[in-house]
């Protein structure tokens, strides 16, 4: 009966807003924080998280104007423990970092340490490895700048990190040190369980590249690669994300299809192709595997191996096949000499064999080309000379000093 006396808290949040905004107007920043901090606590207990935000948020910069930044980090946090209620970790651990940095300034060095470990741990259960990354690095320079105060915290964050993002193999001792001396609030609570658990299953997830049959330390170019990525985990999950690291010697010749449902360990066939000769090295393969309430980012180990340079094949061609001539006479011959494989014939040596009743007239019976590419050709000529008569024969030899390949071809000669 007595309902209509009570006031409707949304409405008491308005007026408060009002008031703040009066405050500003009137050049106090300071009371419009107040204002605005009571206002979205009214509304956060009334679950209008967004309004709630907004209003933290508000107090904040009102705060900032008047140079207090102990208190604006405050707010900042404030906002983002409401961001974390509703699982919108990303944009609650940047106001974390913002707050982080207000208690730098103010040399708060703890405050400032914890901030940044809570946003780092934001980003990771956010999916943001790469942010979460720069921040650790950033953290990591406050505390080698200044004599920073490390929260139990950051030892985790710091953990979670090397072993997500960077694959780093740790000790679950260790780990698990770190994660009991971890100190969330009531409102950051499921994001560092969430995180933790994760971590965890890191620790126990393989993911693993090998050789799909025989190990092959020495490949040739262009020619076909087959490695199996596979991965286990105690946990059905499925990939939401993959980067694959490789060589510039080496590119990949078919995108697996990550489309398989959750399950505790899956595999691919995935085909790669060496173009340069050198070393080769494919991987690591950094997958993210989710599931229901599981994030596991994990990398593979490296595969490395030697390309070698593409087999050559030569092809000797000589014209005329048969020739007549008479005594004393000479006979001329052109030779091509080609290259039809995939890689360059290095210092190939060209011999001519002559049976007794012929001599060179005209150029060397042994000669050497230092280079013939893929594709490419050369063509010189010789001219014997008759020195007795019948059915004569010129052998022309050319052998690849690179590969040991030789190629022969033989005309007649009949001298009249």
């Amino acid at each position: 009966m007595f309902k209509f006396m009570k006031s409707d808290p949304l409405k008491k949040a308005k007026k408060l807003v009002d008031k703040a905004l009066d405050e500003i107007e009137e050049g106090y920043p300071d009371y419009a924080s107040t204002a605005y901090e009571k206002a979205a606590r009214i509304f956060h207990e009334a679950e209008e998280i967004d309004f709630a935000v907004k209003y933290f948020r508000e107090a904040a910069y009102c705060a900032l104007e008047s140079d207090d930044h102990y208190r604006g980090a405050e707010m900042k946090i404030a906002a983002a423990e409401c961001l974390f209620l509703e699982g919108r970790y990303d944009e609650g651990a940047n106001l974390y970092s913002e707050a982080s940095d207000h208690f730098h300034r103010e040399k708060k060095s703890r405050e400032s340490n914890r901030s940044l470990a809570i946003a780092i741990i934001g980003y990771l259960g956010a999916r943001n490895f790469s942010t979460a990354t720069n921040l650790q690095r950033k953290a990591e320079k406050r505390l080698t700048e200044a004599s920073t105060k490390i929260h139990a915290n950051y030892d985790l964050a710091k953990l979670a990190v090397t072993i997500l993002c960077e694959g780093s193999e740790i000790e679950k001792k260790v780990f698990e040190k770190a994660a009991a001396g971890a100190k969330p609030t009531p409102a950051e609570e499921v994001l560092v369980n969430f995180v933790i658990n994760s971590v965890r299953l890191a620790l126990d997830t393989e993911v693993t590249l090998d050789w799909a049959g025989k190990t092959q330390n020495n490949v040739p170019v262009k020619s076909k690669i087959e490695l199996e990525l596979q991965y286990k985990c105690p946990a059905d999950v499925h990939v939401t994300d993959h980067r694959l690291s490789l060589s510039n010697s080496v590119i990949l010749s078919n995108q697996p299809e990550f489309r398989s449902s959750p399950s505790k360990e899956e595999s691919w066939l995935i085909e790669f192709t060496p173009v340069l000769s050198g070393d080769g090295v494919i991987g690591p393969f950094t997958i993210t595997l989710e599931g229901d309430k599981v994030l596991v980012h994990k990398h593979s180990n490296v595969i490395k191996f030697n390309i070698a340079r593409a087999p050559s094949d030569l092809e000797l061609l000589v014209s005329p096949e048969r020739v007549s001539c008479n005594l004393s006479d000479e006979a001329g011959f052109e030779i091509e000499l080609k290259n039809n494989g995939d890689g360059p014939a290095d210092n190939i040596h060209i011999r001519i064999e002559l049976s007794e009743g012929l001599e060179i007239s005209l150029g060397s019976e042994e000669k050497t080309i230092n280079f013939i590419g893929s594709g490419d050709r050369i063509r010189f000529q010789i001219y014997v000379r008759a020195i007795s008569q019948g059915d004569e024969l010129v052998t022309f030899h050319a052998v690849d000093g690179r590969t040991g390949q030789e190629v022969s071809k033989t005309s007649m000669v009949r001298v009249g």
